[in-house]
Formats: C-alpha cells, sequence, structure tokens
C-alpha cells in the first residue's frame, strides 16, 4: 500500500454540549476506523487523537500534523460558534478538508 494514497478524514458529531471526534483512513474506496471518538471538553479529545496518531507507524509526521491542525480550528470554530452558527456553516467552512459530519443536533 503507497502512502500516496493514505488520506485521513475527521469525523464530528456535533452537539451543543459537546462536540465528537474521530478519525478514519480512507484508501481507494475504502474507509478504515483509525480511533474511537472522543468526546470534548468531557475529555481531552486532541491529546487522545494525537496519542491515538502516534501509535499508527505508517502515517508520516506530516499527515499527523496536518489533521491535527484541522482537529483543533474545528474545536475552537465550535467553542465560538456552538449556538450561533448551525452544522452547515462548520461544513461549508471546513469543506475543502473533507470532514463527515454525524449526529449533528442543533
Amino acid at each position: 500500500m503507497s502512502t500516496e494514497s493514505l488520506r485521513l478524514r475527521l469525523k464530528i458529531a456535533w452537539f451543543k454540549n459537546f462536540l465528537g471526534l474521530a478519525i478514519d483512513q480512507v484508501n481507494s474506496n475504502q474507509q478504515y476506523f483509525l480511533t474511537p471518538y472522543y468526546f470534548w471538553p468531557k475529555t481531552e479529545a486532541w491529546e487522545q487523537l494525537k496519542l491515538e496518531l502516534d501509535s499508527k507507524v505508517w502515517l508520516t509526521q506530516e499527515e499527523k500534523i496536518e489533521i491535527l491542525k484541522v482537529v483543533k480550528d474545528v474545536m475552537e470554530y465550535w467553542l465560538s460558534y456552538r449556538t450561533t452558527k448551525t452544522v452547515d456553516n462548520l461544513k461549508e467552512e471546513f469543506q475543502k478538508f473533507g470532514i463527515i459530519i454525524v449526529n449533528a443536533k442543533y
């Protein structure tokens, strides 16, 4: 499996009181579960995702850094706009990252 064909995708469960975050690996037309959902701010989701990614030796450091930056940006967006914006706004704001929204609650 070529590392050039690997891609990471962030999955998000948006709720007013917490944010669920998980990461999948996409290869060709298949998607593989890499991490479970971590719920922030109930847990230290960013740290937990980092630890999970660090254990995946086939991922490059650049891939890990890139997806963790997106996680941080989504967390900051949620913190700032969770009561004033919708999941549609989030999709629009982060569309270039190919995030997946699941179980969205307004």
